[in-house]
Parts: C-alpha cells; sequence; structure tokens
C-alpha cells in the first residue's frame, strides 16, 4: 500500500504522488485531495493547522 498523508482541510487521505495540489507552509509540504481544498488552506493555513502545528521552541 503506497504511503498516504492526511488532507489538513478535510482529512482525508492522499497519496502525495496523486495529490490534487500541494502547499509549502512554515517549510512543511501540505497535499490536498482537491483544488478546493488546497484554496481554503492558502487563504488561511493556520485555521487548519491548529494545535498540531505548534513549535516546540
Amino acid at each position: 500500500m503506497a504511503n498516504t498523508v492526511r488532507d489538513p482541510v478535510c482529512g482525508m487521505d492522499v497519496e502525495p504522488a496523486t495529490a490534487a495540489g500541494k502547499s509549502e507552509y512554515e517549510e512543511q509540504t501540505y497535499y490536498f485531495c482537491s483544488l478546493g481544498c488546497k484554496k481554503a488552506f492558502d487563504e488561511n493555513p493556520e485555521k487548519y493547522l491548529g494545535k498540531e502545528h505548534e513549535h516546540n521552541n
């Protein structure tokens, strides 16, 4: 089975190689199931990242 990652907008599992889109944010790559999810993320990444994205400084 291929490696999957979770779309931060809708929570769907996505294969990076076949993702509909991807975005870079704070030196991390996020993959999306659709261009709609990518657009929503690009407009407000912090809304979708929440606590899981907090820095460990």
